[in-house]
This record gives C-alpha cells, structure tokens and sequence, in this order.
C-alpha cells in the first residue's frame, strides 16, 4: 500500500500535506479532468444553447447526463454573480431527487428504474424527497407525459429547478438541461415560458445526443 501511494505521489496524483501527513488528491486529477471536460464536443455544441437560456431567465442552468445510475454534471452556465465557489463539471448526484435525474429517469424502463433504486436506494436529502419506490414510478410516469420534471427543494433546501431530457435518435436518456433558481425567482408562473425554453433547446441538443458520455457507455 505505501508503494503505491508514493508511486502516486511522484506521479503527481496524491501528495502529502505538511502538518497533518495525510495524503490528498493532486494536481494530476485536475489535469486529468480538464482534460476530458476539453474533450467533451457536446459541451462546446451546448454551451451558446445555455447562454441563451441563462440570459433568458436570469437562473442557473446545468447540462447533465447519466453514468452508472448516478447523474454527472457536464456544465454550468452561471448568473453574473455566482454564488458557488467552484466548477460544477464532475460533481454527481443521485438521480431520484433532481430534476435533471428525474427527467432522464422518465425514459427508463421500470427494470432499470429498479436497479438505480438497487445501487443507490432512495435516501432522503430533504423532507422533500421522494423516498419510495411506488411514489417515484408514478412521479415519472407524470413526468414522462408531462415532458418535463421538477425539482420542488427535494435535493437543496430554497433550490427549485425544471428540467428536460435530451433524447438519442433512438429515444433513450442521453442526458438533460435545466433551469435552476431559488424559490423566490422560479415561480410557478414562469413554468410556462421555462419548459417552452427548454423544449427548444432539447430539440436541437437532440442531434449531439450521440456525444453525451452515457450514449458512449450504453453502446
């Protein structure tokens, strides 16, 4: 075990703080991420997309897609004053209790619906959250014919969102746009004009759904 770690120290991948000892994640994984995110052609195709909407509405709006039943964010197109202190790109989050997650979950079959129940479960991030496996099926058979999902403070406590799926040619979840805001800014009354936004937006997102990285893993 400490050969290994002192061959990821000089590799750049961990190194060891002075005053505690411990190892911490080096410079190298940044490397690596900024590597990959560079690579990421669906982002740049995107990117102009979510300015539009971010000008549009003023909210944050987020890029995601799916890798092993968890949601992975791929972007973020913040407001002028930013209020997180750091980039969004890599972070995952269970699928049940975002918007993002619940709207590519819509286009799960109930099988695969099952197995993400199977990995992660169903754990409560806020008294929001849909914790049981009934409720959350029924939640997406609405959101399946809705077209859309939302997220009512069920991951962040103030957060609320409204999110699409991005469909592949053959209809699967490649991945999902939404619109992020605090409860005061994402009223119900701008539903309306958010899902219009977003429905544009998917529909031309849809044609770069072959780059998502979860398209590459299902295939």
């Amino acid at each position: 075990m400490l050969n290994l770690l002192r061959t990821l120290e000089e590799s750049g991948y961990v190194y060891r703080a002075r005053q505690s000892h411990n190892y911490r994640l080096g410079y190298k994984i940044m490397e690596l991420g900024y590597s990959m995110h560079s690579a990421l052609q669906v982002v740049q195709f995107a990117i102009p997309i979510m300015e539009d909407l971010q000008l549009a509405t003023g909210e944050f709006i987020y890029l995601t897609t799916h890798v092993n039943g968890r949601v992975l964010y791929l972007e973020c197109v913040y407001p002028r004053r930013r209020t997180v202190g750091y980039s969004v790109s890599g972070k995952t989050l269970p699928m049940h209790c975002t918007g993002v997650g619940k709207a590519m979950m819509s286009l799960f079959t109930v099988e695969q619906v099952d197995k993400v129940i199977e990995k992660w479960g169903l754990e409560a991030k806020t008294a929001n959250t849909i914790t049981d496996r009934d409720a959350l099926l029924s939640h997406l058979q609405n959101v399946r014919q809705q077209g859309y999902a939302v997220d009512l403070e069920e991951e962040t406590p103030g957060v609320k969102c409204v999110a699409m799926p991005i469909r592949s040619a053959n209809g699967e979840a490649a991945g999902a746009i939404s619109i992020s805001g605090c409860v005061r800014s994402l009223t119900d009354d701008r539903l309306g004009q958010y899902t219009k936004l977003l429905n544009d937006a998917t529909s031309i997102l849809s044609t770069y759904a072959y780059l998502f990285p979860a398209m590459q893993i299902m295939n």
